[in-house]
C-alpha cells in the first residue's frame, strides 16, 4: 500500500531507483471564538509541561474527540496576549503574520512561550499541559471540568503566535487528560493520537510492483477485532479489521511504527521480513530489504513473511 514513509528503494539499484514514485507511498473554522464556559472553583496547581497536576482529576483514554464549537478558546486567546504584555522579550512585535494587527507575532523562544501559556491557563483555574501525542510537541489541550477537553495548535508551522480562534482542533468527550502513560498507549511525542489503535493482528502483503529483474512487496499491519475503532478512523463499513489510519493521514506513518515496532534483523520501524523462515540479507538469500522497512525487494521464490514485534504476520508465496 503506498505511504509517505521514507524513500522506499535503495539508491544503489538504479533501476529501483526509476520506480520510486510508483511505490513511495483540517478545515479551518471561523476565526471568531464562542463565548467562553465559566470557569469551575476548583483551581490546578500551576505548573508546566506534561507532569503538572490537574486537581480537576484524571482524564479518560476512551474519550472521543472531534471538532465543533469551542468554549475555551477565549480563555487561550486571553492567555496569549497576557504573555505578550507579560514577558514581551519572548515575542518579535515587529516581525508580525498576516493578517496585519493579528496579535500573530514572530515566537522567539518557543519552549517559555508553550509553558507560559500552560502556566496562565493554569492560573485561571483550568487544567492544561502541552499534549503528548503531538510530535512536535506544541499543541495545548484545556479543560474546565471533566465532561470535556479542547486540544488547540498555538503556534504556525513557521513560528508564530497562532492567535486566532482557528487555533482550536478539537474537543474530547469525557476528558482526555491527563492520563498514566502506561505500555498500552504511544509513547510521549510519537505522533500517533486518539483514537489508539488496537495491536496488530495481520499484515497485508501484495506484490506492489513486478518486473524481470525483482518483485517488490509491500506490507500494511492491520489492528483489531474492533468495529469501533475502524469506523472512527474512516472504515465504516463495518470491518473488524482495518489500517491505524486512512491513506494520506499524518498519523497513519507513527501509529504503524509505534504498533508494528521494530525489525528484529535491521532494528528499523517496521516489520521483520524472512523467505522461508530466514532473514532478507540480500540478493544471494533471494530477498532484501528496501529502505522503507515495510516493503522487501524480491529476487526468488518462495513463502515470505512480514511479522510485527507481538507477532502477529501476514504472508505471501511468491513464484518467479
Amino acid at each position: 500500500m503506498t505511504r509517505p514513509r521514507q524513500p522506499c528503494l535503495p539508491g544503489a539499484l538504479a533501476l529501483l531507483a526509476a520506480l520510486a514514485l510508483l511505490s513511495c507511498g483540517g478545515g479551518s473554522p471561523s476565526p471568531s471564538s464562542p463565548a467562553a464556559t465559566p470557569v469551575p472553583a476548583a483551581s490546578a496547581t500551576p505548573g508546566t509541561g506534561v507532569g503538572a497536576s490537574c486537581r480537576l482529576g484524571a482524564g479518560s483514554t476512551a474519550a472521543a474527540c472531534q471538532r465543533s464549537a469551542s468554549r475555551l478558546a477565549d480563555y487561550v486567546l486571553a492567555a496569549m496576549d497576557e504573555l505578550v504584555r507579560e514577558r514581551p522579550q519572548l515575542f518579535d512585535q515587529n516581525d508580525e503574520a498576516a493578517p496585519a494587527g493579528s496579535g500573530n507575532y514572530r515566537v522567539l523562544d518557543k519552549e517559555a512561550y508553550l509553558d507560559g501559556l500552560v502556566a496562565k491557563l493554569q492560573a485561571a483555574g483550568l487544567c492544561a499541559q502541552r499534549d503528548p501525542d503531538d510530535a512536535s510537541y506544541e499543541q495545548l489541550q484545556v479543560k474546565s471540568e471533566n465532561g470535556f477537553s479542547e486540544s488547540f495548535d498555538v503556534l504556525l508551522g513557521a513560528g508564530y503566535v497562532w492567535h486566532n480562534g482557528a487555533s482550536y482542533r478539537a474537543t474530547c468527550v469525557p476528558a482526555s487528560f491527563p492520563v498514566e502513560r502506561s505500555a498500552e498507549l504511544p509513547p510521549l511525542g510519537s505522533g500517533c493520537g486518539r483514537p489508539y489503535p488496537p495491536p496488530v493482528h495481520d499484515f497485508g502483503v501484495k506484490v506492489h510492483v513486478h518486473n524481470v529483474e525483482f518483485d517488490l512487496l509491500d506490507s500494511t499491519p492491520l489492528v483489531g477485532p474492533d468495529a469501533a475503532f475502524c469506523a472512527a478512523v474512516g472504515y465504516t463499513d463495518g470491518r473488524l479489521f482495518c489500517p491505524v489510519r486512512g491513506e494520506g493521514s499524518v498519523e497513519r506513518v507513527p501509529c504503524e511504527n509505534w504498533r508494528v515496532g521494530n525489525a528484529r534483523d535491521t532494528g528499523r520501524p517496521g516489520p521483520t521480513w524472512t523467505r522461508d523462515g530466514r532473514y532478507c540479507t540480500g540478493p544471494s538469500s533471494g530477498c532484501e530489504n528496501a529502505e522503507n522497512q515495510y516493503q522487501l525487494l524480491v529476487y526468488a521464490s518462495g513463502v515470505y513473511q512480514a511479522c510485527a514485534e507481538n507477532g502477529a504476520c501476514g504472508r505471501l508465496v511468491v513464484a518467479r
